[in-house]
């Protein structure tokens, strides 16, 4: 269990700028719930994460009967992966800033039973470990960030998907993974994109509180509540620029203005009502 929603997001930012700061590797804070990559190891929602957008992709579009997929950052978990091989994926590819997935084979385990229970037709599965099992099944993780996409081929991507990923994108790395992202999509692609504008520390927009020289200081980009703070209408912008077609095919707004403007940083003062108002979307990519 995270940080109680009780504790004021001033009160979360200034824990976890303390907290990120210590000697204490990633992998006892999962285990004590904070700096948590999602919870993607957990079987059935990594199989009903995947499903969603993967339907998503079938209703908007057309998929070769054995795609190649691509997810950006699957957390803590390579589960999502193997799910799309069971939907028909010849290839699974799972890109994230770094090695946060766990490594027990169990979960692997778990969610092939899950999944051939439901009618999917999945391999048994023979490896004793992990890394084994991924070779087994052509799963690829990468963890080197967008630098990683550059060792994925040009045009082999049929199917590619975030959920709640991109506003972590560092701001001025966007560019560069949309740019990455055009290059490895082949023609006829299409990629769906759940994206998230709440801040993360109290679910409105405490984060545009900061200016960008503090915001994007090593210790708030590595503290565990980061978003870019790119604003929804710009960030389609972006797609488009690196020529993605973009359709917005779902989408939340606050009823009201959830930070008054005096509150923002200087910076974002000046923009339009509107681009505030998204809290979150979920937006169909093809390549142009």
């Amino acid at each position: 269990m995270g940080l109680s929603s009780c504790v004021p997001w001033w009160a979360k930012l200034g824990i976890k700028l303390g907290l990120a700061r210590l000697p204490v590797p990633y992998a006892l804070w999962k285990r004590v719930g904070l700096f948590r990559h999602g919870e993607m190891m957990v079987p059935e929602r990594a199989i009903s994460a995947f499903e969603s957008h993967f339907q998503s992709a079938v209703q908007h579009g057309q998929l070769p009967a054995k795609f190649r997929s691509l997810e950006l950052g699957p957390g803590d978990s390579v589960l999502s992966g193997f799910a799309a091989r069971a939907f028909g994926a010849e290839k699974a590819w799972l890109a994230d800033a770094g090695r946060f997935a766990e490594t027990d084979i169990a979960g692997c385990r778990a969610l092939l039973e899950l999944l051939a229970s439901r009618g999917r037709e999945v391999a048994p599965l023979k490896s004793a470990t992990l890394p084994d099992a991924m070779k087994e099944y052509d799963v690829v993780y990468l963890t080197e960030g967008t630098s990683s996409l550059k060792t994925i081929p040009d045009q082999s991507i049929d199917f590619f998907w975030s959920q709640v990923v991109l506003e972590h994108i560092y701001r001025d790395e966007f560019p560069a993974l949309m740019k990455e992202l055009r290059r490895i999509v082949a023609p006829g692609g299409i990629g769906v994109h759940s994206i998230d504008f709440r801040d993360h520390l109290g679910g409105g927009l405490n984060n545009l509180r900061f200016g960008d020289d503090v915001w994007e200081t090593p210790a708030f980009r590595t503290s565990g509540f980061y978003t870019n703070r790119i604003r929804p209408r710009e960030m389609i912008g972006l797609m488009k620029a690196a020529s993605f077609s973009v359709d917005v095919i779902s989408e939340q707004r606050w009823p009201e203005l959830p930070l008054v403007r005096d509150r923002m940083a200087p910076q974002f003062r000046p923009f339009a009502d509107e681009d505030f108002m998204t809290c979150e979307i979920r937006v169909i990519m093809r390549p142009v």
